[in-house]
């Protein structure tokens, strides 16, 4: 990806940020969990973030842009050491 092209949701619309790259099974588990909470956290909103442990066991906080229900952009990762 050239650093203009940003990635597109599922209608063609680009989102602000470049995609954080996660391992499949990674990748998988935390849509997964999100879309599991969207209704009650994520709705309506335009950017979140979602603590998760990650497959290597760490706890992360993950960011990511969101067009509507299992429409996300995941831009960052950042270990939640607290």
């Amino acid at each position: 990806m050239k650093e203009y092209e940003l990635p597109l949701d599922v209608n063609g619309n680009p989102f602000s940020k470049p995609t954080f790259w996660l391992m499949p099974g990674e990748y998988s588990k935390i849509i997964t969990e999100i879309n599991q909470a969207y209704e009650a956290l994520y709705k309506g909103k335009v950017i979140a973030s979602h603590p998760s442990f990650g497959l290597d066991g760490e706890m992360y906080i993950y960011w990511f842009e969101i067009h509507g229900f299992n429409n996300y952009n995941i831009f960052m990762r950042v270990v939640d050491d607290h």
